[in-house]
C-alpha cells in the first residue's frame, strides 16, 4: 500500500530488499511458556519513505 492505503505493486528488487533486511534485524525474543521455548511468528509491516525503511511495525 502507498501513503494513501492505496494498492501498489512491490517490485521484485524491493521485495529481496526487504528480506534481506529482515533477516538481518537481530534481538528477537523467544517466547517462553512454562519454562519452554516456542517457535512462533509475527508479522511486520514496513513504513517506506524515500526508498529506506523508516518504521517497522510489529
Amino acid at each position: 500500500m502507498d501513503a494513501d492505503l492505496k494498492e501498489t505493486i512491490l517490485n521484485k528488487e524491493l521485495g529481496e530488499r526487504l528480506l534481506r533486511f529482515t533477516k538481518s534485524l537481530d534481538g528477537w525474543i523467544p517466547k517462553e511458556i512454562k519454562g519452554f521455548k516456542i517457535g512462533y511468528y509475527q508479522y511486520l509491516t514496513y513504513k517506506i519513505e524515500n526508498g529506506k525503511v523508516s518504521e517497522v511495525l510489529p
